[in-house]
């Protein structure tokens, strides 16, 4: 059994378990009780408190447990970012420290290509260009692509999209030279899948909004309803978004001259609490 790395994980209660694990694997003194010692707690089952969820970890008990463990100055600070992460309230909290572990090297150079997934889903225009690029002739020029997009960014902007989309296998070129969608999907660790595609809706929901303002209604179809229903009718409601989702995708795939790229959003969440 090797000594986990901190840089691999994305949830610190695991790690913490695993570590304990280790430890107790390789020295048969070591316990839950010798670690609260060392670390300075006085309740002996802290460690277990907290890796089973019961217990939450503070700033201050943060340095107990990276003294516990021996963790490096680079190692704490990562683990102070991860439990911070785990622990926030809100997506922008857990964007923030996200960022932080992001920068560490120990990170980077174990996840070099982490930053660019998380980097496809922070820009509207990524996924657009990636569409752009194979319509038509297939071999547009930066600032070609710049002026087709609503609204417009620049050929630089459109330069480090196309890098960005190489690097992550996203498009490729043919035996012509010519751009073409490849099959490859992106995937990345559950905790920081849910930071990714939060942070694409509200990056898209904003374009939503523009669009009231910049396109005229017979280039966009924005319409609401609101409804009331038992709650576990929300299940046969994300079946019907679910069935329309699929039936757009067969749509475009059924298209083989595609001319334009359109967003569809879809929406659905509780308005009220539940009424008893």
């Amino acid at each position: 059994m090797d000594s986990p790395v901190i840089y691999n994980y994305f949830d610190y209660r695991t790690f913490l378990d695993d570590l304990y694990k280790y430890k107790k694997n390789i020295s048969k003194h070591f316990s839950y009780r010798s670690f609260s010692k060392k670390a300075g707690f006085v309740a002996s089952n802290f460690l277990k408190l907290v890796t089973t969820g019961r217990r939450n970890l503070t700033s201050q008990s943060i340095g107990k447990v990276a003294k516990g463990f021996g963790l490096t100055k680079q190692e704490r600070d990562f683990f102070e970012n991860l439990v911070f992460m785990n622990q926030a309230g809100s997506h922008d909290e857990k964007n923030y420290y996200y960022q932080k572990m992001m920068i560490s090297k120990g990170f980077t150079r174990l996840h070099k290509l982490e930053k660019e997934k998380y980097e496809y889903f922070s820009k509207w225009y990524y996924p657009a260009i990636r569409e752009v690029l194979t319509l038509g002739k297939r071999n547009y020029s930066p600032k070609q692509i710049a002026s087709m997009l609503k609204p417009q960014i620049t050929p630089i902007e459109v330069q480090g999209a196309v890098k960005l989309l190489e690097k992550l296998k996203l498009v490729k070129k043919d035996s012509s030279g010519r751009w073409e969608k490849s099959d490859m999907a992106i995937g990345t660790e559950r905790e920081v899948q849910s930071l990714t595609i939060t942070k694409y809706h509200k990056e898209m929901l904003k374009r939503s909004a523009d669009a009231l303002d910049i396109l005229p209604a017979d280039q966009r179809d924005i319409s609401a309803v609101t409804l009331s229903i038992k709650r576990k009718k929300m299940e046969d409601l994300k079946k019907i978004l679910n069935k329309c989702r699929q039936e757009l995708i067969d749509l475009a795939c059924d298209d083989k001259k595609s001319d334009q790229v359109v967003q569809v959003n879809f929406q659905a969440f509780f308005l009220s609490k539940e009424v008893k």
